[in-house]
């Protein structure tokens, strides 16, 4: 079974990274000039995989959507970790209830530039890593050791029995990201709810630390990858 990526950095990462299968990649023609289509055309030669040119029209057909900026990749499907392979890394974050995939694709591009490396989805209730969440983090999912195999609630629990401090973004937290960052925990999960549903009821009752983001503006909430971002570097 194989997925089509699209987009120039997806397709880019997925080749530089080696994580996944490549197939072929498919490129749409008059695109020869572009620099950026060039690397992804080289680089997948120098590889040895192959490259067929296609108009717009196809590509756009074979994948779904308008937004495959002329390159569109045969692949096998993200490669998931095993929670318990990545227990033991100093920070995680799993996204509890977030189901569009723009945000789980933005948060994952935080999460590789500021070090998180290891994100936790639940197996139900979530977006996976779909080809619209790698082109939202512009292919940097290629580098995130990503588990896929509990609910938020084992996810949790297993983390708190091996010594991990649990720490849930919600707006009714009574702690700060300041508090918590002070603590200098050698292990940390971060929990960011969805917008609709935030946080579940278990994981906001049990974790040690439930934290909120000061507000002063007139609008009553933040995105919730904004708000990922936020936490994610306060607690880096």
């Amino acid at each position: 079974m194989s997925e089509l990526l699209y987009g120039i950095n997806p397709v880019t990462e997925a080749i530089l990274s080696s994580r996944r299968r490549i197939h072929g990649i498919h490129v749409a023609q008059g695109t020869e000039g572009n620099p950026r289509m060039r690397k992804v055309v080289s680089e997948a030669r120098r590889r040895g995989l192959p490259v067929t040119w296609r108009s717009r029209a196809e590509l756009g057909e074979a994948s779904g959507t308008r937004e495959h900026q002329g390159v569109v990749a045969e692949c096998d499907p993200f490669p998931y970790t095993p929670y318990a392979e990545i227990l033991g890394t100093p920070r995680m974050v799993l996204l509890d209830n977030i189901e569009d995939p723009r945000n789980v694709g933005a948060i994952m591009r935080t999460c590789e530039v500021l070090g998180w490396n290891s994100v936790l989805l639940p197996r139900k209730g979530g977006s996976l890593v779909t080809p619209a969440v790698a082109k939202t983090a512009a292919g940097a999912c290629e580098y995130l050791q990503v588990a896929v195999n509990c609910s938020s609630n084992q996810y949790v629990k297993i983390a708190m029995e091996e010594g991990y401090l649990v720490v849930a973004l919600d707006g009714a937290g009574k702690a700060t990201l300041e508090d918590v960052a002070a603590l200098h925990a050698e292990k940390l999960l971060l929990v960011v709810g969805g917008e609709d549903s935030g946080v579940g009821q278990f994981i906001r009752m049990n974790a040690p630390h439930v934290c909120a983001i000061p507000q002063t503006g007139h609008v009553n909430s933040l995105n919730a990858s904004v708000a990922a971002a936020l936490a994610l570097y306060a607690l880096r």
